[in-house]
């Protein structure tokens, strides 16, 4: 029996771990989301990295070397042209929706709306006079300034989380041997027989939810990009990164390419705005409905309303991480729970199985009746028992003379 003294030391020994447990979150909150980020490029991009160090001679060093740097050329640097790129295109654009909505006027149809029309087109135009719309906009320009240098400055705070995130990735190529033997540690001490499963399930719909969110989004933005080029529409790369952004969510780009083919219709190429309409239609939308299930289903099933959700709340939750982090963590605890049921049920039918095997036999009609078993006594072979005959001796043959 437990007494008070021991009791006591249990419960400052569980402090203490906890103690410990909340400085060392404490020390490595501000680094939290570049490790997140670090972990989720390592396990999606192992399997290159493998086939570097096994090029290299089996050194995890120059191996690791070489992912970071390949991480800097396509990801860092393009990110530093993309940010450079969308604060010198916003401003521009701004200005051009601004001077697009000053030339906007009332339908002169309205007029011939019976009854009502001429009251109907005097109070539209009320709402679209151009002097009021200048005003408006004017008081619009200089918060949308601002908010022009918050994004360059965010931007610019990404490349130095970028940089952190190759930092730490270094150290998860170089090591993830040894840190993927302590995870599978973990989850052994956490789940018993169900480690290896959901270490699989983890790694898979990790790959699988990254492969099918960012090779959607880079699809979709790539089409999207040729079709604002044909058409000649004012800002295509911040078009294009908002069509990156916004697919996502199933209804995303054509909030982006919509207005694209309304601008053009406005500004009568009748010709261009179909085309435009045609294309969002047939070729963007095409991308997400063939590439995102081919990518997902590599890894493990994941149904698109999980990734809605997870797109969603991940963003609300975690941020801009959250586009990643928050589908896969979803699809990891929604595949746990079926394989730990699978589990569950694979034992029950292998326990029914077993007592079915080992329930005895009542019913005679079915059975025959067996006869008695009758135990036969073998008696022993005298002559087989004999030693073996000496020829040296008279009396062993049957004659009774000797050689």
């Amino acid at each position: 029996m437990v007494n008070l003294r021991d009791r006591v030391d249990i419960l400052i020994r569980i402090l203490f771990g906890l103690a410990i447990a909340l400085g060392c979150y404490f020390v490595i909150r501000p680094f939290l989301t570049a490790i997140t980020i670090a972990a989720i490029v390592t396990v999606v991009s192992w399997p290159l990295f493998s086939r570097f160090k096994t090029g290299l001679g089996n050194r995890p060093t120059p191996a690791a070397l070489l992912m970071v740097l390949l991480l800097v050329v396509c990801l860092i640097i393009p990110m530093m042209f993309l940010s450079a790129a969308v604060a010198q295109q916003l401003p521009s654009a701004i200005s051009g929706i601004t001077a697009y909505l000053r030339t906007i006027t009332a339908p002169d149809g309205l007029k011939d709306i019976p009854v009502i029309g001429p009251w109907l087109y005097s109070q539209v135009a009320i709402v679209f006079q151009p002097q009021a719309l200048a005003d408006y906009m004017g008081k619009m320009i200089d918060p949308i300034t601002r908010e022009v240098f918050t994004v360059a400055i965010s931007l610019g705070n990404g490349l130095v989380q970028m940089a952190l995130v190759a930092f730490i990735a270094f150290f998860f190529y170089r090591d993830g041997d040894t840190l993927a033997n302590r995870g599978n540690d973990f989850l052994v001490k956490v789940s018993g027989e169900l480690s290896h499963e959901l270490s699989h399930i983890l790694v898979n719909t990790t790959r699988s939810v990254v492969y099918g969110i960012v090779g959607t989004a880079a699809g979709q933005s790539l089409a999207a990009c040729i079709g604002f080029i044909i058409v000649g529409a004012p800002g295509t790369l911040l078009l294009s990164v908002a069509v990156f952004i916004l697919s996502v969510v199933p209804i995303g780009p054509p909030l982006v390419w919509g207005p694209v083919a309304i601008w053009l219709y406005a500004q009568g190429e009748i010709g261009l705005a179909l085309f435009m309409l045609a294309w969002g239609t047939l070729v963007v939308a095409s991308v997400d409905n063939f590439l995102k299930p081919l990518l997902i289903a590599r890894g493990t099933p994941l149904p698109l309303s999980l990734v809605f959700l997870g797109v969603f709340g991940g963003v609300i939750a975690f941020g801009f991480l959250g586009l990643i982090l928050g589908p896969v963590l979803l699809a990891v605890g929604v595949a746990m729970i079926k394989t730990w049921l699978s589990q569950k049920a694979r034992k029950r039918i292998a326990k029914d199985v077993s007592i079915t095997f080992a329930m005895p036999k009542f019913d005679d009609e079915e059975t025959p009746s067996k006869a008695p078993e009758v135990k036969k006594t073998i008696t022993p072979n005298v002559k087989r028992n004999r030693p073996a005959p000496r020829r040296d001796h008279p009396k062993q043959f049957p004659s009774g003379k000797s050689k």
